[in-house]
């Protein structure tokens, strides 16, 4: 994850998949979901996060262990069901609605991470003396090898670090004439504003910002671990997508990350890290849902707990033209650090529960369940749907698979028909596995193959949203 991306930390860019199946013919306990089968999410899938407790209430058994294999209509997948018995807890509805960032939320942020609500308004340009102290800190750990291998830095990387800092104090001195001698920013108002207030490109102050404009924008900057770093905050919600982001990340990004290298810390103290500071962020229960590293960083992404079920996450089209369609984000909180230091993190489309249903939502048996999933599966499973489709007609066509090997019971964030920004969390139970074919097998991501109301069997589009 770059956080940069946000140029106007808000515009984001989609790639709208297209080409719906046709409807089958035969009686498919099924609405709204040709996308369903290729939806996944990348990282590796974490059973138990510190974040939350596990409850001493195992759940219901509705199913025991399942052991099935059967083909696809067109006869080119097989799907194999090898799963543990399936558990359920009995849990109600609820009603939820999409939650601006509030100014509240940015003052919370910016006292996490700089000590202090005393921040100013972002800007990019540093003055000389902020030039020197970034050029004197690098100095010092140019000068003092030892204490980066004492930081963990193996002796090659440690050398590696040394010619990096070596680099950026070279482009500090380039910049230094240029830069303001005194501080030319000013306190935050603490008041949102249009997108294009935040612009500092002054090549650019002809150009139309009115559609930019509709996203509300909080940017404010201060110093986290020895670097400039911003919070920013993003509140959109017009005709064309809906909008509602906090996100931290230092101003530069790539500060400590070293290609091929691995992190010193490893995976289950990078989470006690995060878990640590996801306290002081938000309120609520989360799960670390994914981790996965690259290089020397880890990437941490957690979701929402309520009634202690996790929310389901996933890749969702939020600028589809279908009238029903959620266009908005999935609620997730994700972390990346270098080593142990907490580079950039992005609370994606948080929710505010208005109310929830005063009894458990009653649930069809789970035979009714696995009949919709098969059902499904059979006829929306292709090797299409899998991304395993050749471009060349001539090419044999070798047996693909659809492996599931986890049955779990979830909420679904789904959107209420002919509501504005109105949705519901539904229990759903959550097929999921991973494709194979030939030697070829997804070992670096978890997917959703069927996602299926438990409530009244239908199958749901999470790439529409409901």
């Amino acid at each position: 994850m770059n956080l940069t991306r946000y140029a106007c930390f808000g515009v984001l860019m989609v790639l709208i998949l297209t080409g719906c199946q046709a409807t089958p013919n035969q009686d498919v306990i099924a609405n709204k979901n040709d996308q369903q089968v290729s939806q996944s999410e990348s990282g590796t899938s974490i059973e138990e996060s510190n974040s939350v407790e596990e409850s001493a209430d195992d759940g219901t058994v509705v199913s025991e262990a399942i052991s099935e294999t059967f083909s696809s209509d067109d006869g080119n997948v097989t799907i194999s069901v090898q799963t543990d018995a399936v558990k359920v807890h009995s849990v109600p509805i609820v009603q939820t609605e999409a939650k601006d960032i509030s100014v509240d939320d940015v003052k919370r942020w910016a006292k996490a991470f700089y000590g202090t609500e005393d921040v100013y308004e972002a800007t990019k340009q540093m003055t000389k003396s902020e030039i020197e102290e970034a050029i004197l800190w690098r100095q010092q750990k140019i000068n003092d090898r030892e204490s980066l291998i004492e930081e963990g830095y193996s002796e090659a990387d440690a050398d590696t670090m040394i010619k990096y800092y070596k680099e950026q104090i070279e482009s500090l001195k380039a910049s230094y004439q240029k830069a303001p001698d005194d501080d030319e920013r000013k306190k935050t108002d603490w008041a949102f504003h249009p997108l294009s207030y935040y612009d500092d490109d002054s090549m650019e102050n002809d150009r139309d910002t009115s559609n930019a404009d509709k996203t509300q924008a909080l940017k404010v900057q201060g110093e986290s671990d020895g670097q400039k770093a911003y919070v920013s905050a993003s509140n959109r919600e017009t005709a064309d997508y809906q909008l509602h982001s906090l996100m931290f990340y230092w101003n530069d990004e790539d500060e400590g990350w070293i290609d091929g290298a691995t992190p010193y810390v490893n995976q289950e103290e990078a989470i006690q890290i995060t878990d640590e500071k996801l306290k002081a962020l938000v309120d609520g229960n989360w799960k670390v849902n994914t981790v996965w590293s690259s290089s020397n960083q880890w990437h941490i992404q957690y979701i929402p707990v309520i009634n202690e079920l996790p929310c389901l996450y996933s890749d969702i089209n939020y600028t589809s033209d279908d009238a029903y369609a959620a266009n908005l984000e999935y609620g997730q909180i994700n972390f990346t650090l270098t080593d142990d230091k907490i580079v950039a993190v992005e609370w994606e489309s948080p929710m505010e529960i208005t109310s929830t249903d005063s009894q458990p939502a009653e649930m069809l048996p789970f035979d009714d369940i696995y009949t919709a999933f098969k059902n499904y599966m059979q006829v929306k499973c292709t090797l299409n749907s899998l991304g395993l489709a050749s471009e060349d007609e001539t090419e044999g066509t070798e047996q693909a698979f659809a492996n599931v090997n986890d049955i779990s019971q979830m909420y679904c964030r789904v959107k209420v028909k002919n509501a504005e920004n109105t949705f519901q969390y539904v229990p759903v139970y959550v097929f999921s596995g991973y494709v194979s074919q030939g030697d070829y097998k997804e070992d670096d991501w978890v997917n959703h193959f069927c996602v299926v109301n438990a409530t009244d069997g239908t199958i749901i589009n999470t790439w529409l949203g409901y």
